[in-house]
């Protein structure tokens, strides 16, 4: 089980950056969000994959949701906030 005690907090007002990309070896896996409008997480730049579609409100996550190496988060609509942890990737 991972250290909740490091989770960590990234927020956005309307469209735009929400968490930075966290560096080689590393991803965000989110574990909760409140957002003020349905939104569309997206990887990169708002241009990449979707991550999840979120309503108005707040999600809370009983399992998180891993965004991929070294990829940003952003938000399309709406205030935004996140909670999160980095992982490290290690190899299998």
């Amino acid at each position: 089980m991972k250290n909740l005690l490091r989770l960590k907090h990234g927020s956005v007002s309307g469209a735009g950056a929400v968490i930075a990309a966290p560096g080689a070896g590393k991803q965000i896996v989110i574990v909760d969000i409140l957002a003020s409008a349905a939104t569309t997480l997206k990887q990169t730049d708002g241009s990449g994959s979707v991550i999840a579609y979120i309503p108005a409100g707040s999600t809370n996550l009983r399992s998180g949701i891993s965004v991929g190496a070294n990829v940003a988060v952003h938000s399309t609509a709406g205030n935004v906030t996140i909670t999160y942890f980095t992982q490290e990737i290690t190899a299998v």
